[in-house]
């Protein structure tokens, strides 16, 4: 028992030592295509294993009986080692070492004792390990496996007969007993594994093993009868195991059937993408280049929002949808008006124009003193010049990137507080003529309302007119749903 508890200590120093490596254990899947052929290959990963184990031997022979809980049947210490090659993901060649003790005693008088030393019992055994398949895991951590071999074992039998102190071997036949030696008897064994293994970490594994392992001679416990049923012995041990190698994965450890789920998956999701569509603007998913448009916005084939005067702001956030083409716009999609006078700098023949003062389409500040020929408001009529608010279809809804613009109208107001202004309210041409005209008029009544209460504007000074799709400018309905200023006479 020495043995086996230094055995166990070992195993339990070096389980200690990968601890910090077990927090890493590498769970990333073996991906390849299976359109192109490149399943993964066992020189892509580490295929060799080197295995420790320690255990408990319970032997079957004639002077002892085969029941694990037979009082006569002597529980003895074993040790041994493995080498294992993995060819593929579950099936290994294994070179197997085991060294250790068998015992037992006749139940029966007179009362045989027997102590065999195993020299070496060496076999080369055929694994096969299921559990990397039959769990449907990328890296799975269990596995159950089982071998079968063939191979030699060596032994010395030492029996006594009723507690006596020297011992020998026997012959039986025909009830006579023949003293005989089976010093250093080599035979074939067959052994015969069942097992489950756990990986703790990257490098190393821990086993739970039975072997069965039978024999073709009769000599095991020094009683060799003729004709009799051939002697056998179990194993159960523990054992750690080594995974050699500097890959990033160990074959053993890797299922194969992953390759086949991650191109599955993949499918799956180009499925989704193609027969998706997220933000219900008409375009899959996997063709979808603004894959978060708001719902209602028109798009283009590929998605993207439709920018009918391309300054790269989209018309459903764009404050000046007709801006022309190549000129500088801000975030929203307005002109860049570097005066504040409601003329964009493309246009702006005076670009310094004093904050508040009106002016004409050109930026030219209008005179409004009392000396100008035909009258301030008359001048103002022909030539002066407020931007337009625009909506959205059916709406009378003032959207948020007009507060800019309606406090520069605001400011002009402020500034020429003897002049009034006429707000028409239009539609585009869809709808009856009745309802257009209720419609514009709720959009010029929304925006005096706006400057009425947010800026202070005396509400005697607005006056709102509906034209409806009266006055139509173009054949883009959006340009024709607006709200126009006028100065009056």
């Amino acid at each position: 028992m020495k043995i086996f508890t230094k055995f166990l200590s070992l195993a339990l120093a070096l389980a200690v030592t990968s601890g910090a490596e077990a927090q890493t254990v590498t769970r990333d899947s073996v991906h390849a295509s299976i359109k192109s052929g490149k399943m993964p290959r066992a020189r892509q990963f580490n295929t060799w294993d080197v295995t420790i184990h320690g255990g408990l031997t319970y032997p079957s022979t004639d002077i002892s009986a085969s029941d694990f809980n037979a009082s006569n049947v002597k529980r003895q210490s074993a040790y041994g080692i493995n080498v294992t090659k993995f060819l593929t993901h579950s099936f290994a060649l294994q070179a197997q070492f085991i060294r250790g003790e068998l015992s037992g005693e006749d139940s029966n008088k007179p009362i045989y004792k027997y102590n065999t030393d195993v020299d070496y019992d060496v076999t080369l055994n055929a694994l096969f390990q299921i559990g990397n398949i039959a769990f449907l895991k990328k890296t799975p951590n269990l596995a159950f496996y089982g071998y079968v071999g063939i191979g030699m074992i060596n032994f010395t039998p030492k029996t006594t007969k009723d507690g006596g102190e020297t011992f020998g071997n026997y012959y039986i036949q025909d009830g006579r007993i023949d003293s005989v030696n089976y010093k250093n008897t080599s035979e074939m064994v067959i052994p015969f594994g069942l097992g489950v293994k756990y990986r703790i970490s990257k490098s190393f594994s821990l086993h739970g093993e039975y072997s069965f392992r039978t024999t073709n001679s009769d000599k095991l416990d020094g009683w060799y009868r003729l004709l009799s049923e051939d002697d056998d012995y179990n194993y159960l041990n523990i054992g750690l195991t080594w995974h050699i190698g500097a890959k990033e994965k160990t074959i053993e450890w890797v299922n194969p059937l992953q390759t086949i789920y991650a191109d599955l998956y993949d499918m799956k999701d180009k499925v989704d993408l193609m027969s998706g569509d997220k933000d219900n603007d008409g375009v899959a998913d996997m063709f979808d280049k603004e894959p978060d448009t708001p719902e209602g916005v028109k798009v283009y084939g590929d998605g993207t929002s439709v920018d009918n005067d391309g300054d790269g702001v989209p018309d459903y956030k764009d404050a000046e949808p007709f801006s022309a083409k190549g000129v500088k716009v801000d975030a929203s999609g307005r002109e860049i008006d570097t005066d504040g006078d409601g003329i964009p700098d493309s246009r702006d023949l005076e670009p310094n124009t004093a904050k508040g003062s009106l002016v004409n389409n050109t930026g030219v500040t209008i005179p409004t003193g009392p000396s100008a020929k035909g009258g301030s408001a008359s001048i103002l009529a022909a030539n002066g010049y407020l931007p337009s608010i625009f909506f959205d279809l059916n709406s009378a809804v003032i959207e948020p990137k007009y507060n800019e613009t309606l406090a520069s109208i605001a400011l002009v107001m402020k500034n020429n507080p003897d002049l009034k202004f006429e707000l028409s309210g239009n539609t585009d041409k869809r709808a009856s003529d009745e309802y257009n005209m209720k419609l514009g008029k709720r959009r010029a009544e929304a925006v005096k309302d706006h400057l009425v209460k947010k800026y202070g504007i005396d509400a005697s000074r607005l006056d709102v007119v509906s034209l409806g799709k009266r006055e139509t400018i173009t054949r883009d309905y959006r340009m024709n749903r607006r709200v126009d200023f006028k100065v009056k006479e």
